[in-house]
């Protein structure tokens, strides 16, 4: 792979940069629209049609490594057909998946792109804000990237052809694209790519698409603009990623003992597993879990300050953060100089619960050991103390139900990024760093805050708020829980900020009436979260009280940056899901 950090002479020998030669938006690679297009039982409709795209480039495109995990699984419902699509469980980069919105036939005004973040696909983190646009009849589409922690600059290039493909079906002359997590940092690439501009990769500034002009706007949804440092910071989910053939995020440390991490670590060498991690990575101002022993278990963090500054610690070597910046090409950093174009309407989204649903438990057990157990038997009190201590040392500004307290002490609910105000992976002061994007002069459009985590900003609405309260009472012992995170939920609505943000003004097509009523059957954004056509063929609800669960007992790595302190489990993005489909369901006539 060709290494991102070049020195300033050999960037200003690079000729601009064109576009990746013989890619042809009129010509995708293969068209899907029978099966391919439901969920992975056949229930639910998903999508109209699924595309997959290919880039004919070799100069920019590579074929990246798949751990055995990050490998698209055959059969799992998280995601659904993506290995039939791709025609392989490793696709080479210069393949995408472009999903079609089942209302496509109909849909009318500016094209919505949606764009997952790391060890996602475009049939999960978004498809609950998807299916509410698409029935609100606005031509969606949706993004799977060949890889799921892949290089950020190939899959600017993919944004860039997806573009390309969803203006030549619908004859827009620009989209809007929702970015989450990583996946907002590829999209800022392609936003930024003017001309004059410098990148520390020479194949991009060779052939990547520079921007044409084609993004009305651009809402970044938990997306690190100011960086991350989650594993150097929490080395002790390094415990997660030992097995190269297993790991489901890269590694802070470069051995452990004598075992080496090469394949799996930030840096290049190796396999180089993930690729796309080091690109996003920048230090952070909040004081280290280490220097804050009050966080009791949380603070016993494996030989902490040599992961983060590089050394050989007691169990560990790591080159340090700053080496692993580097060889990203110092990104996050260079953005500030760069900024993106004007023109493009931006709007950011950022939560500030560290609490996430957790989908698996035995993960925790293995990075916190008997500290963890000692800490999750020992009842609400000591949960409540140690919220309370994070309230009080300035951590967080928000208040913790019990219904919270029991969820933690459930393990239902998981503490993620705790040592300074974040959505349990990305910090919000990184979310809401517009450095990023002003130095041409754009503005920020508007900016908000949510009382949520980093996969709940995209499902938060009335109708799921609504059906987890349900489930609260339907089981109070067991899913109290749901209480607190379904009243954030109804408060918070981000589906509705989100088709705020996007709203067509002159758009007055079918369905698109000033009481916001989208077609048959859709009374707005709290009363549509659901795919179209979501009963199963019994009319049956399918295990409404396992919808937190993941039925393929596989824990895919969350679909943030790199796992941390909490993580995140499949569970909890395909539960939603699962909430989703159950709400049509119920509400069926």
């Amino acid at each position: 792979m060709l290494s991102l950090s070049l020195s300033p002479a050999l960037i200003a020998l690079i000729g601009p940069a064109a576009a990746t030669s013989g890619f042809d938006p009129a010509a995708p690679a293969e068209i899907f629209a029978g099966t391919e297009t439901y969920t992975q039982d056949g229930d639910v409709r998903l999508w109209s049609a699924i595309e997959r795209i290919e880039d004919p480039d070799r100069t920019l495109f590579s074929q990246e490594h798949f751990t055995d995990e990050v490998a698209w699984p055959l059969d799992a419902s998280w995601a659904p057909w993506i290995d039939d699509c791709f025609g392989t469980t490793t696709p080479g980069s210069w393949l995408a998946l472009l999903h079609v919105g089942p209302s496509d036939a109909a849909a009318h005004g500016t094209p919505i792109l949606f764009v997952p973040g790391a060890g996602d696909n475009g049939s999960r983190g978004f498809i609950t804000m998807a299916t509410h646009q698409d029935r609100l009849l606005r031509p969606v589409y949706a993004l799977t990237f060949a890889h799921p922690h892949g290089d950020a600059f190939q899959q600017a290039e993919i944004i860039a052809d997806a573009i390309a493909r969803i203006k030549e079906r619908t004859g827009a002359a620009q989209v809007d694209v929702v970015s989450h997590s990583k996946g907002g940092i590829s999209t800022l690439i392609y936003l930024s790519n003017l001309a004059g501009t410098q990148w520390p990769d020479a194949a991009y500034m060779s052939v990547g698409t520079r921007y044409r002009d084609d993004v009305r706007r651009a809402v970044f949804i938990a997306t690190p603009l100011g960086g991350i440092d989650t594993s150097y910071r929490w080395p002790n989910a390094n415990l997660l990623s030992l097995t190269a053939d297993s790991a489901i995020s890269p590694t802070s440390w470069s051995w452990y003992g004598f075992t080496s991490l090469a394949d799996q670590d930030f840096l290049a060498d190796g396999q180089d597993y993930f690729p796309g991690h080091r690109q996003i990575l920048a230090r952070q101002s909040p004081d280290l879990p280490g220097e804050q022993p009050w966080l009791g278990a949380y603070s016993l963090q494996i030989d902490w300050y040599t992961t983060y500054e590089g050394g050989y610690g007691f169990s560990s070597t790591s080159e340090g953060i700053d080496a692993a910046i580097d060889e990203g090409g110092g990104l996050i950093n260079r953005f500030r100089s760069i900024g993106v174009d004007p023109d493009v309407e931006i709007y950011l989204l950022a939560g500030q619960n560290p609490l996430m649903p957790n989908g698996t438990q035995d993960w925790i057990l293995s990075m916190f050991e008997q500290q963890w157990v000692d800490l999750g038997t020992s009842g609400t009190d000591a949960w409540a103390e140690l919220l309370s201590e994070i309230v009080g040392n300035g951590l967080s500004s928000l208040g913790y139900s019990e219904g919270d307290i029991q969820g933690l002490a459930q393990s239902k609910l998981i503490l993620g990024e705790i040592t300074g105000e974040s959505d349990g992976l990305v910090f919000l002061s990184s979310a809401l760093d517009d450095r990023a994007l002003t130095a041409r002069g754009a503005t920020v459009a508007a900016t908000r805050t949510a009382d949520l985590s980093h996969l709940d900003l995209l499902y938060a609405s009335p109708i799921t708020g609504d059906l987890l309260q349900q489930e609260a009472l339907r089981d109070p012992l067991e899913n109290g829980w749901m209480e607190g995170v379904g009243q954030r939920y109804i408060d918070e609505d981000t589906i509705g900020q989100v088709e705020l943000w996007l709203d067509d003004p002159e758009d007055t097509g079918p369905g698109d009436s000033g009481d916001d009523t989208g077609p048959a059957g859709d009374s707005g954004p709290a009363d549509d979260t659901g795919p179209a056509d979501d009963t199963d063929a019994n009319g049956q609800d399918s295990d409404p009280g396992g919808y937190l669960e993941d039925k393929d007992g596989r824990d895919p790595g969350g679909c943030g940056c790199a796992a941390g302190a909490g993580g995140t489990g499949a569970g909890a993005v395909a539960g939603m899901i699962g909430l989703a489909l159950l709400a049509r369901r119920r509400n069926r006539p």
